[in-house]
């Protein structure tokens, strides 16, 4: 009966996924070991794959045959057009710009081929954007300054978007979905299948489900640890939202309060080293910055994220006299017995880091690491778990990649038309040259790229124009596109669109609105923590003088300390508007502090801070004595 079981779930994946999903993920698992094929034709692979899986996956769902003809079609195109770059590649680069009419046929149907993959994985706004930028260099020599710019001839914008193979779809890019991010979303799809995601619970529930407000500091716990590795945040909160927003409700969380702690805390996830979702993956890849580093830099910044979540979970918890979870136990045995093969990879992952092995390299001995380790427990998983992660991670991997070439035609066009240089001299010239107003600007460009869209995605178009912007204006490197980088991914928390939010009210049975502002309040950190490391490079571990790095970081904690209580109304005790007021006013002081740099703001807001704190104290003894 096991194996009848075992069987008829491995039928659940369509034989055709099964075949393709597995080719690809033992594809990219032994590109990182062995020489198979020189870089073109390696990166037009993942392509191949990628277009293959998505509308192999549009293909096996629809069940009407009449409906199932034009994935089929698609199928067929991508093989055509991928196969033929297969074999002519080494001609077509030394032919780009030159191309005969059957090259350029072939770089216009792969051009439509990624559009029609990237809206079918992640909506229609990424795509009308490309194709809005792809029209721009045609109709620009009408528009004024600064946005003039002439286009290329037709063939050579479509040797330069597609068929030339040096940027657009084969650009800088897909490199970073083909060799970083397609292989650590295999690695976070085959430790979810082995049951990774009640490993984190258990954790969770053991480290954080006895302090005040239970659930809500164990959703804080739990989906920093499973966000880090799922890369998503709507499949975060799917995936622990499902056990954690339902035990919020049940000891006394309203479902907006509950939906918004879930929302924030796994859109953290992709800012949690050591994986930090798949951001950080491109951040290594277009900037060069080793992953090590930028999991080292993004230390203190997550620390300071959870803080405020942690803060805002722990003040509505006492705002609605919710306890910890006393009689929830904790199978400490089960946990000890599947820790192994859950902490294992990541200690794998960090001393191979360490040691200097490339991402890929890594990446290769994470996933294989997972397996042995998994095998050495007496309740070993099942072979079809793993074939299920592992179709699983690649189908995933498939829409990323798809979406990584729609941006590396943006990319191109930003480049080849000159808009790049424009938008980085606009970004000072709006500002007036004051750095502030530029990460105002900036980070409304990120909110408004983000929202409606992958994260990955909003950072690489933004961070074309703004990161120079800001290099330009005295901010450092690393901090440019940290800044960029954060502000992509909380743009999924902001509303009107606040995907994540949506998300979580409907798990909840909230109102949405309401779940994002709430959100939003909870992830406050999100917003701040950007502005806060630009001025004060200690907290991505930059050199800075002693006495500014220290008051830096104590402004730092106390800004999000009493920022959120401001919010929620509670500190030790429910809080008048006198002293929420109070709160608004430390929080400003020393958020101003970073900007302006001025001693009496920083003192400034630690009076107010301290004058909160004894209000409290002595309202809090009074109703004690009551």
């Amino acid at each position: 009966m096991e194996k009848g079981e075992k069987e008829s779930r491995l039928r659940k994946i369509p034989i055709l996924m099964l075949i393709a999903g597995l080719a690809m993920a033992l594809y990219h698992m032994a590109a990182t070991q062995v020489f198979l094929q020189p870089a073109k034709a390696h990166l037009n692979t993942h392509l191949g794959f990628c277009l293959l899986l998505v509308f192999l996956g549009k293909f096996v769902t629809t069940k009407e045959w009449s409906r199932r003809l034009w994935p089929l079609a698609l199928v067929l195109l991508a093989l055509a057009s991928t196969g033929y770059v297969q074999f002519q590649w080494e001609e077509l680069e030394n032919r780009a710009y030159f191309n005969t009419s059957l090259d350029l046929v072939v770089g216009v149907v792969l051009v439509v081929l990624v559009l029609e993959a990237t809206r079918q994985d992640f909506g229609i706004t990424l795509p009308i954007l490309t194709v809005l930028m792809i029209l721009y260099p045609f109709l620009g020599k009408s528009f004024p300054e600064p946005f003039r710019c002439q286009a290329l001839d037709l063939d050579q914008t479509i040797s330069n978007l597609s068929i030339g193979l040096a940027n657009g779809i084969y650009g800088i890019v897909l490199p970073t979905s083909a060799n970083y991010i397609f292989l650590f979303v295999l690695f976070g799809a085959l430790l979810q299948a082995m049951g990774g995601t009640r490993f984190f619970m258990l954790l969770a529930r053991l480290v954080a489900g006895r302090m005040q407000g239970g659930p809500g500091m164990m959703a804080v716990v739990s989906s920093s640890l499973v966000g880090s590795i799922t890369g998503s945040a709507a499949a975060n909160v799917a995936i622990t939202g499902s056990f954690t927003i339902p035990m919020m409700k049940k000891v006394g969380y309203l479902p907006e309060h509950a939906g918004a702690i879930e929302a924030a805390a796994s859109n953290g996830g992709q800012i949690m080293p050591p994986i930090m979702g798949i951001v950080a993956f491109g951040m290594a890849g277009i900037t060069g910055i080793p992953y090590l580093t930028i999991i080292t830099m993004a230390v203190v910044p997550a620390l300071l994220y959870f803080w405020a979540t942690g803060l805002y979970v722990y003040f509505r918890a006492g705002h609605l006299q919710i306890k910890g979870m006393e009689k929830e136990k904790v199978d400490v045995k089960e946990l000890l017995l599947a820790m192994p093969s859950f902490i294992g990879p990541f200690v794998v992952i960090l001393i191979l880091l360490i040691r200097g092995y490339s991402v890929m390299y890594v990446a290769f001995w994470a996933i294989i690491s997972s397996i042995l380790i998994s095998y050495l427990r007496k309740d070993r998983p099942p072979l079809r778990m793993i074939v299920q992660g592992l179709v699983g991670g690649a189908r995933a991997g498939a829409g990323i990649g798809a979406s990584a070439a729609c941006v590396g035609l943006i990319m191109a066009t930003v480049t080849m038309s000159g808009l790049g240089v424009k938008l980085s001299s606009g970004i000072q010239a709006w500002s007036g040259g004051y750095l502030f107003l530029a990460l105002v600007i900036i980070a409304a460009i990120c909110v408004v790229m983000g929202c409606g869209g992958p994260s990955l995605t909003a950072y690489f178009i933004v961070s074309m124009f703004a990161a120079p912007a800001l290099m330009k204006m005295g901010v450092g490197f690393e901090q440019s596109h940290f800044f960029t980088m954060f502000f992509a991914v909380f743009a999924f928390l902001t509303p009107p669109v606040a995907v994540v939010a949506l998300i979580a009210s409907k798990l909840a049975g909230g109102s949405y609105i309401k779940t994002a502002i709430e959100a939003t309040k909870a992830a406050i950190g999100g917003f701040i923590i950007p502005f806060m490391f630009v001025y004060c490079p200690i907290l991505l571990l930059q050199p800075q003088e002693p006495l500014g790095a220290l008051q830096g970081i104590v402004a730092g904690i106390l800004c999000l300390f009493v920022l959120e209580v401001a919010f929620v109304g509670y500190y030790f005790t429910h809080c008048s508007l006198s002293e929420r007021l109070l709160a608004a006013a430390g929080g400003l002081s020393l958020l101003a502090y970073f900007v302006l740099q001025s001693q009496t703001l920083f003192l400034g807001g630690l009076i107010f801070v301290a004058g909160l704190t004894l209000l409290q104290r002595h309202k809090k003894r009074l109703l004690v004595t009551l």
